[in-house]
């Protein structure tokens, strides 16, 4: 998301008011902490919260969001602000390195040019090669007066406890299903059945959601649950359903695969069929938490040279033994 949809009183998504009210008031009372850890699960809207607080942190007007029009925000939103700072892996590596953050820290240590404060954006944190976040450190130690630092994390948990610590937290939850589909039926002018599938592909995540509402991927759900029913239906099918499978985006093969896995298990703790579901195929418990896990890590090993057509076949093969 760019600067410019996050200014001029762009509508801070629902389930975040409360973290947007919360961080007004610190502003407001002169009691922002110089570091922020703001982390969640993927698609909750952490990013544009992030860049909201970045905009309203540098806007030279006293207003609830970043006006969008002042000198400040013309700069942010070209590119060219002298007091932000953001940091990313850069285009030929998965991690922020050591010289990203020590040049960062450089110049967050000079004098202010236009805004009251300096900012710095570091995203995905824990994509921070350890000698940068040991280097991050030191300056968390002992911070420059006038720098913010916002760190946007999905798993904080591969951070050092010592970044963590000197960092206010800021942990934006999944919001729960009836208020996404409150927000995407406000916005989308699609149908209830369309949203709750879109919801259901997307694990819950709002921001996933809207993208499946408007992607082939609303239909490729439905078409993984039929699969996976055809399997219980003929076992002996696997190579035409993973022939099928094969054909959709593999990270999010394997979250639907997951996603379907964690639903049997649900309906069979509660007793309550799924429509999707052949009747009585009698699944086992502990065989189904195995698939679900395992389908969770091929969809890490999705990003890696392996033979992404013998890891599914070998999954559809168990998932369809069940019945035998």
């Amino acid at each position: 998301m760019s600067y410019d949809k996050v200014m001029a009183g762009a509508e801070i998504y629902p389930w975040l008011s409360g973290h947007w009210k919360f961080f007004i008031q610190r502003i407001e009372s002169d009691r922002l902490a110089h570091a922020l850890m703001i982390e969640g699960p993927a698609g909750c809207g952490k990013m544009m919260l992030a860049r909201a607080m970045v905009a309203r942190l540098l806007c030279s007007e006293n207003s609830p969001t970043a006006c969008g029009q002042c000198r400040s925000c013309s700069l942010l939103k070209g590119g060219a602000h002298p007091d932000y700072f953001e940091l990313q892996p850069e285009e030929d590596s998965k991690v922020i390195k050591v010289d990203q953050v020590r040049g960062m820290i450089a110049k967050l240590d000079l004098t202010t040019s236009i805004s009251a404060r300096k900012v710095a954006f570091i995203h995905p944190a824990e994509n921070m090669h350890i000698a940068a976040a040991n280097a991050l450190l030191k300056s968390l130690e002992e911070p420059t007066g006038n720098a913010v630092l916002i760190l946007v994390s999905d798993n904080p948990g591969r951070l050092p406890v010592t970044i963590r610590s000197r960092c206010q937290a800021i942990f934006v939850p999944q919001p729960e299903n009836q208020q996404v589909q409150g927000w995407l039926e406000h916005g989308s002018g699609q149908s209830q059945h369309d949203i709750a599938t879109a919801i259901q592909a997307a694990g819950g995540s709002p921001l996933r959601a809207a993208l499946y509402l408007d992607s082939p991927e609303q239909n490729a759900y439905p078409q993984v649950r039929e699969g996976l029913a055809t399997l219980l239906a003929r076992p002996a099918s696997v190579s035409l359903v993973s022939s099928k499978l094969g054909e959709l985006n593999p990270a999010d093969l394997w979250r639907w695969l997951s996603i379907c896995t964690s639903e049997v298990i649900k309906s069979t703790m509660v007793n309550l069929p799924l429509t999707w579901l052949p009747e009585n195929t009698g699944l086992n418990a502990e065989t189904l938490l195995q698939l679900q896990k395992q389908a969770d890590f091929n969809r890490q090993m999705s990003a890696t040279p392996v033979r992404g057509d013998l890891l599914l076949q070998s999954w559809l093969i168990r998932w369809a033994e069940q019945v035998f």
